[in-house]
């Protein structure tokens, strides 16, 4: 049932226990109030998708509990500038503790929440317990609720107290809010709250995840013609390298799903460097140093994998399908089978294999003294490395109809080595001719990745079988997921034919 939406104004204050005491025994106070104050204490927890999109976007989801039952409320706008929180709030009441976007009475809200969280899994980050008494005010100028808050705030092991006041606008004009804080507070050095409590909440889930442990996306280096392929190979592995380390980081520091991915990113993005500069540089140690990247990527694709499960395959299912055991019971099920991926990948960040590749990282410009000559200008380099990666993909792409799915497996890797060495060379040549195809290739490399998620689902049928064999509802739920997924698939499978048509229709820009 909505219960309506509406727009906030907020004053927030921090207080310390002791001035929440004294603002509990303010004189003003029985002057101001009206009727008995009312102490509750309330459960809320907040959801997110894995990499917090509805953060990113200024809104927030949270269900709460004050003893009688479950309520769901957005808001959106839910920044705090100065102790001042303006968001537009709507509330839903819910059976159990679990959002349900479909609630939303406000259809912009909705579409909003919606657009953000875009088919990804929400998933509890924080929750804060709280005992909280509030009071109404009034005043000749409007009215005031007064909410005076102590408890804490919990993200996993780890929590933060809460102590604070909170002053809404009921009814009149911003100036009550004003001269009502005033009264209470104006005596004695006040704090302007700069976060709201799901910003503290994030802040304390995060705590391990500052900004340089956050996930970092590629930087394509920026070569000229007169650059040397030494000097080229060496931008592009330094490169690859910033981002590899910032991700494992990421990946070691917090459960952010965009940190695998960037992750494996970056380890592709070296090997594909090392592949494109083999005909000038092959020793062992360099193949050695591609070897070890190769490892590293399989043990991170088994939880970039285990992710693209839960918010790729079967998030966007979930709210297709009837609410009941079967559901939740899958999710757990993917849940548990992610959570035992990231210990295994932090288990391979955190030992041999990872050390061997930081030594591989700081000594490998040491290994091209022994590469051959790497003293001739990149132009040609670059042109010979990105015809032979379009000819292979256009071997596949020009058989497209034949391919099997392991054919089609290799030619989504194809496309992928193709962008990548594009990338890398791309400011050799004129914008206008290379982003076109690069962002095709993008296009299309998006297209046969699904068809790659999907093959790859078929892994859901074993984990359900694993973790909850007995359950016949979780096993029509899998199989329904699946069955979705397959008839999406033969439309994707379309438009994969238009995209390589479109690519193929391309000027190389490297010709």
């Amino acid at each position: 049932m909505s219960l309506g939406s509406r727009r906030e104004l907020e004053l927030k204050l921090e207080l310390t226990q002791a001035e929440l005491q004294r603002v509990r025994s303010h004189p003003a106070l029985g002057v101001l109030s009206t009727g008995e104050p009312v102490t509750r204490t309330l459960r809320s927890i907040y959801f997110d998708t894995p990499d917090h999109r509805l953060r990113a976007h200024g809104i927030s989801v949270r269900v709460r509990s004050d003893g009688n039952g479950w309520r769901q409320t957005v808001k959106t706008g839910t920044a705090v500038a100065k102790g001042v929180s303006n968001p537009v709030e709507v509330e839903d009441a819910i059976e159990r503790p679990l959002p349900d976007l479909r609630l939303i009475g406000d259809h912009r809200v909705r579409r909003k929440v919606e657009k953000a969280v875009d088919a990804k899994s929400l998933e509890p980050v924080f929750e804060t317990v709280v005992e909280r008494t509030t009071r109404q005010l009034h005043s000749a100028e409007g009215e005031v609720e007064l909410a005076l808050d102590e408890g804490v705030v919990r993200a996993g092991s780890a929590q933060d107290a809460l102590c604070e006041a909170e002053l809404e606008l009921k009814s009149g004009r911003p100036e009550c809010l004003l001269h009502t804080a005033t009264e209470l507070f104006a005596a004695t050095p006040l704090r302007l709250a700069t976060s709201s409590k799901a910003e503290r909440g994030y802040g304390l889930a995060l705590a391990d995840a500052k900004d340089h442990f956050e996930p970092l996306r590629a930087e394509p280096p920026r070569l000229n013609p007169g650059h040397t392929c030494g000097e080229a190979l060496g931008f592009i592995v330094q490169s690859a390298v910033a981002q590899i380390a910032a991700n494992r980081q990421s990946v070691m520091e917090s459960e952010d799903s965009a940190a695998a991915h960037q992750l494996r990113i970056g380890l592709r993005r070296l090997r594909s460097a090392l592949a494109a500069f083999r005909p000038l540089a092959d020793t062992p140690a360099l193949r050695e140093f591609e070897g070890h990247a190769r490892t590293l990527a399989r043990n991170v694709g088994e939880l970039r994998d285990a992710d693209v499960l839960i918010e790729d395959i079967f998030a966007p299912v979930a709210a297709l399908m009837q609410e009941g055991e079967g559901a939740a019971r899958v999710r757990a099920a993917l849940l548990a089978h992610r959570a035992g991926a990231r210990e295994r990948v932090r288990s391979a960040l955190g030992g041999e294999q990872w050390s061997v590749l930081q030594l591989h990282f700081a000594l490998w410009p040491r290994m091209l003294d022994e590469a051959g000559d790497l003293d001739a200008p990149v132009t040609k380099l670059a042109r010979s490395a990105l015809k032979k990666r379009w000819r292979k993909v256009a071997e596949s792409g020009r058989r497209l109809e034949e391919l099997t799915v392991e054919e089609r497996h290799a030619m989504r890797k194809a496309l992928k080595t193709l962008r990548y060495t594009a990338e890398f060379f791309a400011s050799l040549y004129p914008p206008r001719k290379t982003r076109p195809f690069i962002k095709q290739i993008r296009n299309l490399q998006e297209v046969f990745g699904y068809l790659n998620d999907v093959a790859a689902a078929k892994r859901l049928d074993a984990i359900c079988h694993d973790a909850c064999a007995e359950s016949r509802e979780a096993q029509r739920a899998a199989g329904f997921v699946l069955g979705w997924h397959s008839a999406q698939a033969a439309r994707a499978w379309k438009s994969a034919h238009k995209g390589w048509k479109k690519l193929e229709g391309l000027h190389r820009f490297w010709a």
